[in-house]
């Protein structure tokens, strides 16, 4: 009586089952295709956007693109970033100046240099007796004359052991010894230096340095502070040669450099070292007048010509220019005593696509009288300015046995003072260079009047306007 009930409940289940049966084999296909679409359909999902980035093989894969740098104190947003590196534009970096190095020869220069910078110097006030040894019964090599400058290495009592660098004539240089006594203690001389080949001077002594001029060799220069020495140049400043080395200062290659003795006075330029601070200062290659020929002593003008000329790139033999100029006169060229008129220089100028100024009043009345300012006024503008003088109111000329007129140029300005170019000067003269030289405005101001009564105060400037 109680299986009945029991019968109906199996037979219910195993319908339940059989219809459940019929749901699930759809469900699990179902399943499983959805499984097997998420699998394929994968790729054309969406990712989350990325920044457009070019990739360049040859580049670091490391660095990461720059749009995406941390910049200072903001912090950037999570965002997805491929390992790649953008395309970076090239950077030109500048080539610096290569400082070369010093050979045996230059650092042994640099070297005696500082030795003597650094050492005891004493001059004689008497004339001395240089010796083989510190004592009166030593053999005397030479006698010093007074003043002569010495290199003090040592010292015994009552006597000092001292360089002697010789008088370039019959006394040699050498060590030796000398009294105490007849000596006193003097500031380090000044070292001069040449250029042994072809240099450059240099704006400063490191690789960022510019070249300031290009030296020819033998450019007579001299050691100048404060800094004197800096790595392997050291620093000079020049009186100048007249034609291709202005006066100026700055840093040369140690190896280009080797000593030489002290100029005389008589060797530099008036202005030397002043003229490196000039106001003004208009670089009028120089000439000399006394270059042996026949007309030597009557050529001032058409050598003042052709400084000037020169100086605007018109380079003319001194032959040519005064066969120009006594052309210009309607002179013999070949007349070896004839002198210059102002106006055919002038002429002779503007033939040549120079053109003049001031020569003439502006009505046509006669020659213009120039003042001082307006010389001054012609070389603010870079206009040199050719002048004629009497010859004996020029400095150092007033003993002079020649009493006639003279040619200079004027070419630069030193406060009020005025810079000028003399073609009688130098070694040929027995006088310092003629470049460079300064005379004051009184002096200038007496030598144009007292000129030919004709040509007081006459002039002219050239210029390329």
């Amino acid at each position: 009586m109680f299986d009945g009930p029991i019968r109906l409940r199996r037979r219910r289940a195993i319908r339940a089952g059989r219809r459940s049966g019929r749901w699930r084999l759809p469900l699990a296909g179902g399943i499983l295709a959805l499984i097997i679409g998420a699998a394929c359909w994968a790729p054309l999902a969406p990712r989350t956007l990325a920044p457009s980035v070019v990739v360049d093989p040859s580049l670091s894969e490391a660095a990461p693109p720059p749009a995406l740098a941390q910049t200072a104190g903001v912090v950037p947003p999570a965002v997805a970033v491929i390992a790649a590196t953008p395309t970076v534009a090239p950077t030109t970096v500048p080539t610096p100046a290569v400082i070369p190095t010093l050979t045996p020869g230059g650092l042994a220069l640099l070297a005696a240099i500082k030795s003597d910078r650094t050492a005891q110097w004493v001059k004689n006030h008497t004339e001395t007796a240089l010796r083989s040894g510190p004592n009166d019964s030593s053999v005397v090599f030479t006698m010093l004359p007074q003043w002569s400058t010495l290199k003090q290495t040592d010292s015994r009592p009552d006597w000092l052991l001292v360089d002697y660098a010789g008088d370039g004539d019959t006394r040699l240089p050498g060590p030796g010894w000398v009294k105490a006594s007849d000596v006193g203690g003097i500031d380090p001389p000044t070292v001069w230096l040449s250029s042994i080949r072809p240099a450059s001077l240099w704006s400063t002594a490191d690789s960022t340095a510019k070249p300031i001029v290009q030296l020819p060799t033998s450019t007579l220069m001299e050691l100048s502070g404060p800094v004197e020495m800096q790595g392997t140049r050291v620093h000079v400043r020049l009186p100048g040669d007249g034609r291709q080395v202005p006066p100026t200062e700055g840093w040369v290659d140690g190896d280009r450099l080797g000593r030489v003795r002290t100029p005389a006075p008589g060797d530099l330029p008036w202005a030397y070292p002043e003229d490196l601070r000039a106001d003004v200062r208009i670089n009028v290659p120089y000439r000399s007048q006394l270059d042996g020929s026949d007309y030597a002593s009557a050529n001032c003008g058409p050598t003042v010509l052709g400084m000037a000329l020169e100086s605007f790139g018109v380079n003319l033999a001194p032959t040519d220019l005064r066969g120009q100029v006594l052309n210009t006169e309607a002179l013999d060229p070949t007349d070896d005593d004839a002198g210059s008129f102002i106006w055919a220089l002038a002429q002779v100028a503007q033939s040549e696509g120079v053109p003049t100024h001031g020569l003439y009043e502006t009505d046509g009345s006669g020659f213009h009288h120039w003042s001082l300012d307006e010389i001054r006024a012609s070389l603010h503008q870079g206009q040199p300015v050719i002048v004629q003088v009497v010859y004996r109111g020029l400095p150092g000329r007033e003993d002079s046995g020649y009493y006639g007129d003279h040619y200079i140029v004027i070419t630069g300005l030193m406060g009020q003072d005025f810079l000028y170019n003399d073609p009688i000067g130098g070694n040929s003269a027995h006088e310092s260079p003629g470049w460079d030289r300064i005379i004051a405005p009184s002096q200038l101001d007496r030598a144009m009047h007292a000129s030919d009564t004709n040509y007081a105060y006459t002039a002219f400037s050239l210029g390329k306007n």
